[in-house]
C-alpha cells in the first residue's frame, strides 16, 4: 500500500493514478488517512453504481418482500410463464 498526501494528489495526479492500477493509494491530509484510491475495472464500477443506486436498491427490497409475501417459483415454472406471455 503506497501513502500519498494531498499537495502530491494535486501535483502528481497521473502518476498516483498509475500507482493505483497496481496497489491501494491511501491519501493523507495533515498526516491522517482521508481516502483511498483503488483501480477499478469497467464491470467492479457498473456493480458499484449499482449498489449505490437508490432505485435498483428499492427495486431489490420490494423483490424480496413480494418473494416473503407471495413465495417464490422454481426455474422451470418461471420459463413455463414466459412461454405463456411469448417471452
Amino acid at each position: 500500500m503506497k501513502f500519498a498526501n494531498v499537495r502530491e494528489l494535486k501535483n502528481k495526479t497521473s502518476e498516483i493514478l498509475r500507482k493505483a492500477e497496481a496497489e491501494d493509494v491511501v491519501i493523507t491530509s495533515n498526516g491522517k488517512p482521508r481516502a483511498i484510491l483503488s483501480a477499478v475495472t469497467e464491470e467492479d464500477f457498473e456493480d458499484y453504481l449499482l449498489e449505490k443506486s437508490p432505485v435498483f436498491l428499492r427495486a431489490l427490497e420490494e423483490a424480496r418482500e413480494e418473494y416473503l409475501v407471495k413465495g417464490g417459483m422454481t426455474p422451470a415454472e418461471y420459463l413455463k410463464s414466459r412461454k405463456k406471455r411469448g417471452g
